[in-house]
């Protein structure tokens, strides 16, 4: 191996240690749901407009889920910090890899059914509102979708606290002169 190459290795191994950091951070947040850190928090986010984090209901560009630009992204997590159960995270197990400035990983975790769950109820059911007024989508979508929507919901409170949701957690961060920051996020379940 010659000298350059191996200095690459070292190099971009840092960049994935780097990247991991911001994971951990990341999940820090979401453990700590601490209202009064969430514009710290959200410096974690590439600041532009064109950042999304698309949740485990999307399904199509700017519906319900699917959330675009650093505003809609804070009230997102807002609404998880407060509603959510606890998020737990692979973050050493994480795979991830990096091209440049950019850097794509992907991990899996749960969320653990808390208290919150009942609490949640009312904003849960106002997504459904939601989707059911949504009209971009045509009606018998719209049924469909605030269907699955409380039904998913239903069997999530009537599996009770303590009960672990497992999903899927991918993410493209860039590396900006603050160091590596989310791009897109993606959360998603596995169809039960």
């Amino acid at each position: 191996m010659s000298m350059e190459t191996n200095q690459e290795n070292l190099s971009k191994n840092h960049q994935v240690e780097q990247v991991r950091e911001v994971l951990g951070q990341f999940l820090d947040g979401y453990t700590a749901r601490d209202i009064s850190n969430l514009d710290q928090f959200m410096e974690l986010f590439y600041p532009g407009e064109e950042i999304e984090l698309i949740g485990i209901g999307a399904f199509i560009r700017g519906g319900n889920e699917w959330f675009q630009g650093l505003s809609a992204v804070r009230d997102i997590i807002e609404g998880d910090w407060e509603y959510w159960g606890n998020v737990l995270l692979e973050v050493e197990g994480a795979k991830i890899s990096v091209q440049g400035d950019v850097a794509w990983l992907s991990t899996t975790g749960s969320i653990e059914q808390t208290d919150t769950h009942d609490k949640a109820l009312k904003y849960y059911l106002e997504q459904m509102k939601e989707l059911l007024d949504d009209e971009k989508v045509d009606q018998d979508t719209r049924l469909m979708e605030a269907t699955h929507f409380g039904m998913r919901w239903l069997r999530e409170r009537l599996k009770g606290k303590g009960y672990q949701w497992p999903f899927v957690f991918t993410a493209v961060l860039i590396c900006t002169t603050e160091g590596w920051r989310f791009h897109t996020i993606h959360w998603s379940m596995p169809v039960d």
